[in-house]
């Protein structure tokens, strides 16, 4: 077969995969929305509460903002720079009059698409196989580790589920789950493949051009998802420093100089997000709201097989250089840089997850790709090498399918858990619903349109009285934020208290929120709250008329008890009502 006819198969097969991988990220949503039965889907599942952030950024641009504001707290705060891609996509929005949510899931299999096509160029770059490249393309796609073992998968919700592989419960560690969820993780994770993938092409052509290109998209990964500048500064300088042995002194100073111009190039994206850590303080308490990384062994049993094959091509590789013998794995790869950089990215990533920073957890994201490319070279190696003769050549591809799939259990049992959630009308927070009701969505329809965008509006939390497990005692808790939670983005106003890393203090602003509405509270600690608040409307929507717990707790809004004089009903519903605050300010 000619190398064209060859490279158009090839890229037929690559585009046929990412197909079948975005479908099967769309699906999930499609059953949500074929279980809503009259109620409005939120067309949102696992880390709910972290979508809405980004939809209150996009419906800040959708309305002309061009500073970036923190909807979910009403402390005076500067504002910053926006996000650029959810800035792009609120103008999307606007221009185009398409609802919010359309824009986000369009955008994350748009961002999708375009990642998982960079990792195919990638691949071709950097794989001499073609078995090796495929089997890569299918493991980054699709595997994940040995979350799906009953011992590790949690059966209480968010309980303990820190204390489980990361593949159960930090998406951005995993491809797949990246995919599925957000068009965040989807177009910084494609920003990092093109910048080592621009980078390694720069010292394969020694070009000044590709080498400015790559700090070019180094700009923009500094502007959209900071914390990546990290990981991959660290992969690009140890790649230069184990190549340096391997090239002459000129070429090694030539690669430190396009280095160089990269992060020139760069910086400045960055410098402007550190200034703006530095001028806002809203802004730097939410970066120093702890996200901190599992243990390793969490880290390792949430890349599972993947991770095992992985070593066993790291042992390959180190044996290729004692035994010169053995069919060398390094023949797989195109070139030493190919090895180096594989080698180099999988130990940076991972090793700059355990700086002592605060938001630590959020730079694994990458760490999956070289692992998966090398276990997907391991793999072929495996059957092309060691099992030759024993393993037809048209078995080969069924082998690895079959391994694929069961490298990819967890991904599944984390959609089915979502779809499972859905029949519950929760998430995995357990504090947000997958559905709101006709009447809530009405209500935040009024606010959108019956508010001026200086006014914030409070949702009261559902609260319950809850039982300790042990049946010793009971206590009041908050059940359900999912109004608070969701009202930035819908309406672009401001809330007191809605999420749980934005709001400063979330704690104990939900607890305050907790007790408005009791009988205890005094009409002055009721002013007090609502002056501190800076609210100019609160929304109450836990009207169900079976609520005994809300008829105890909530008398004054439940019609129980009479409504304060300083609390206005200006808007009702048999699901949702909203008061404007009247404190003669």
């Amino acid at each position: 077969m000619k190398p064209t006819v060859l490279r158009e198969s090839e890229n037929r097969w690559a585009l046929s995969l990412i197909g079948l991988t975005l479908l099967l990220t769309l699906i999930p949503y499609l059953i949500g929305y074929g279980l809503s039965n009259g109620r409005h889907y939120l067309w949102l599942g696992y880390n709910l509460d972290d979508a809405c952030v980004y939809l209150s950024w996009m419906k800040q641009a959708a309305q002309g903002h061009l500073r970036q504001h923190n909807l979910f707290t009403t402390e005076p705060q500067p504002g910053m720079f926006p996000n650029p891609l959810f800035f792009l996509l609120g103008l999307v929005a606007s221009l185009l009059h398409l609802p919010l949510i359309a824009v986000f899931h369009l955008a994350r299999l748009a961002a999708g698409f375009a990642l998982l096509w960079v990792v195919w160029l990638l691949l071709r770059n950097t794989l001499s196989s073609l078995l090796a490249r495929r089997a890569a393309f299918l493991f980054v796609c699709f595997s994940s580790g040995f979350g799906w073992l009953p011992l590790f998968w949690p059966s209480g919700g968010a309980v303990n589920i820190f204390h489980t592989p990361v593949d159960v419960w930090q998406p951005e560690a995993i491809t797949f789950l990246s995919l599925y969820l957000s068009p965040l993780f989807a177009f910084s994770m494609l920003l990092q493949v093109a910048f080592l993938l621009l980078s390694l092409k720069a010292e394969q052509e020694r070009s000044w051009k590709l080498a400015m290109a790559a700090g070019l998209i180094g700009l923009l990964i500094g502007l959209t998802h900071t914390y990546d500048v990290v990981g991959l500064a660290l992969t690009w300088g140890c790649f230069l420093l184990v190549r340096a042995r391997s090239v002459s002194l000129q070429d090694n100073v030539s690669s430190w100089l396009r280095a160089a111009l990269t992060a020139l190039v760069a910086l400045p994206g960055t410098a402007l997000i550190a200034y703006e850590l530095h001028a806002n303080p809203i802004f730097r308490d939410r970066a120093n709201v702890p996200t901190l990384s599992a243990g390793l062994p969490w880290v390792f049993l949430g890349y599972g097989g993947e991770l095992l094959i992985t070593l066993y091509t790291l042992y390959l590789l180190t044996k290729a250089t004692t035994d010169p013998e053995s069919v060398p794995v390094n023949s797989s790869f195109q070139s030493g840089d190919a090895v180096r950089l594989y080698v180099c990215w999988a130990i940076a990533q991972l090793c700059v997850a355990y700086l002592p920073v605060s938001f630590q957890r959020k730079m694994l994201q990458g760490e999956h790709f070289p692992l998966a490319i090398l276990a997907g070279v391991g793999a072929a190696y495996l059957l092309e090498q060691r099992l030759r003769g024993k393993v037809a050549p048209r078995q080969r591809m069924l082998i690895l399918s079959i391994a694929t799939l069961l490298l990819s259990l967890t991904n599944m049992r984390f959609v089915v858990r979502d779809i499972y959630n859905d029949t519950l009308n929760k998430v995995q927070t357990d504090l947000q619903r997958a559905y709101i009701s006709q009447g809530e969505l009405q209500a935040l329809g009024w606010i959108a349109h019956h508010t001026r965008p200086s006014e914030a509006i409070q949702p009261l939390p559902w609260v319950h009285i809850l039982q300790s497990p042990d049946g010793t005692h009971r206590y009041l808790a908050p059940t359900d934020m999912t109004m608070a939670c969701i009202l930035p983005g819908y309406t672009g106003r401001h809330v007191y208290c809605g999420h749980w890393g934005e709001t400063p203090d979330y704690g104990s602003k939900l607890k305050e929120l907790m007790n408005f509405g009791l009988e205890s509270t005094s009409d002055a600690e009721r002013i007090a709250l609502l002056e501190k608040m800076h609210v100019q409307y609160l929304l109450f929507s836990q009207k169900a008329p079976d609520d005994m717990d809300a008829d105890r707790l909530y008398p004054i809004f439940r019609g129980l008890s009479p409504l304060p004089s300083y609390l206005k009903e200006v808007y009702s519903n048999q699901e949702a009502s909203i008061y404007r605050v009247e404190l003669g300010r």
